[in-house]
């Protein structure tokens, strides 16, 4: 499917139902989940973290799990966050698509520190860490 370069101004706002999949890496140098209370993980606040003043996500309702996790590295869990919850802070989520992943979506602007750590706690896991 080729899919237009469309300057993000133009490109389609997320409804704020929509569930958001973010893809946790398992990388011991940017760990992005941490041991919880209970044994076992929570997604990190470095989940969103990201120097580009974008965060990739996918739309849950146009993708599968098996799409999301396809490739290396292995280890990776999902995380699902509502929509709702970004845009309550004042960053945009618009459509993206890309030509091999249809769901693609941005949340836009440079996120706080203090707002990574409540966008982490208000995920809930699609998949959790899986260490084999």
């Amino acid at each position: 499917m080729d899919v237009p370069n469309i300057p993000h101004s133009f490109k389609k706002p997320v409804g704020d139902n929509e569930s958001l999949w973010r893809r946790i890496y398992n990388n011991p140098n940017f760990p992005q989940y941490k041991p919880d209370d209970k044994g076992g993980y929570r997604v990190s606040s470095a989940a969103f973290k990201d120097r580009n003043n974008e965060l990739s996500v996918d739309i849950a309702s146009k993708t599968t799990i098996d799409k999301c996790l396809a490739g290396p590295p292995r280890g990776d869990a999902l995380a699902s966050i509502k929509a709702k919850i970004p845009k309550g802070f004042g960053y945009p989520v618009i459509e993206d698509p890309l030509p091999n992943n249809p769901a693609h979506a941005l949340i836009k602007g440079k996120i706080k520190r203090s707002h990574t750590k409540l966008l982490a706690k208000a995920c809930q896991w699609v998949v959790e860490p899986r260490f084999t």
